[in-house]
């Protein structure tokens, strides 16, 4: 992760809204006292991301299968479990991450400049043209948001 700022515990509740605005523009906060690290704090997207990542990795049969829609994901109430799937389908090269910004309502920039932060790996080519033809869209539907 780039972009870390060493906070003072006693610093924190002075500067409590500076501190949570910069680790919403990607920085990490690392909370200190007495010079040892205490606690981080991380912007929320970046959170779920990284607990969808590890989950994916700890279950041995996390490959997802199939097709995955927006109106059954749009029927998932918790946001870490939206995340969970989404990224899960795109670990396992279900689909891609142009795909996965669009069900997580992300640009696709703004999803790879997170990955790259939080070290996830990166597919940029379609793995099919089915695929092919989804990033197609969600590059329409993103391009038309400008």
């Amino acid at each position: 992760m780039d972009g870390i700022q060493h906070v003072r515990k006693t610093d924190l509740a002075r500067k409590t809204r500076q501190v949570i605005r910069t680790v919403q523009r990607g920085e990490t906060a690392v909370i200190e006292s007495h010079g040892e690290e205490e606690a981080v704090i991380i912007d929320i997207l970046d959170y779920r991301i990284l607990r969808a990542v590890l989950r994916y990795h700890a279950q041995p049969n996390g490959r997802q299968r199939g097709e995955l829609r927006e109106e059954d994901l749009h029927r998932i109430a918790d946001a870490q479990a939206r995340y969970n799937l989404v990224l899960a389908y795109y670990l396992s090269e279900g689909i891609s991450m142009a795909r996965a910004a669009k069900l997580l309502e992300l640009s696709p920039f703004e999803l790879r400049v997170r990955f790259q932060r939080l070290d996830v790996p990166l597919r940029f080519a379609p793995a099919d043209l089915s695929e092919a033809k989804a990033d197609l869209d969600a590059a329409r539907d993103s391009a038309s948001k400008l």
